[in-house]
């Protein structure tokens, strides 16, 4: 099944334009629990993703970990800009649009979204070559927010 991605620039225009983006107080104790979370739920799931076989779909539930870890980060990082979203693909497109510094991957970002809907409301289930197609690129986007995020709290 081939995926559309939408565009960026109108993605975050719409976002914007339609009020999905919002002001909300800076929380750093929040961040630092969001941060923490992230980073306990990766712990947690890297403990077991050694012993899950490869032809086992339990491969979904590690993508779905990581991309959890990976949206409280960027959820963490907006919050130092005291922006919140109603959705993930619209804090997506504004830390995308705001922040092309991070050299985070729109597309990237969309595909793991779309997949993330596709495990939680039409149930598919992931392999291990589905997995391993995506993993690097989540650990280059989880070690850029985490760097980042860090950075920012050393401030």
């Amino acid at each position: 099944m081939k995926i559309t991605i939408d565009n960026l620039d109108k993605t975050y225009k719409f976002c914007i334009d339609t009020g999905r983006i919002k002001e909300k107080s800076v929380d750093i104790e929040l961040i630092k629990s969001l941060k923490i979370v992230a980073e306990k739920g990766l712990e947690f799931i890297n403990s077991k993703s050694k012993y899950i076989l490869k032809e086992s779909t339990d491969w979904t539930f590690v993508f779905r970990d990581y991309y959890e870890s990976l949206r409280g980060l960027i959820e963490a990082y907006l919050l130092f800009e005291g922006i919140e979203a109603d959705n993930h693909q619209c804090k997506n497109a504004y830390i995308c649009f705001r922040h092309p510094e991070l050299e985070l991957d729109w597309e990237f970002l969309e595909t793991i979204r779309l997949k993330r809907n596709a495990i939680n409301y039409r149930g598919q289930l992931l392999k291990y070559d589905d997995w391993k197609s995506l993993k690097l690129k989540f650990e280059l986007h989880i070690n850029a927010l985490n760097r980042e995020i860090e950075r920012k709290l050393g401030q």
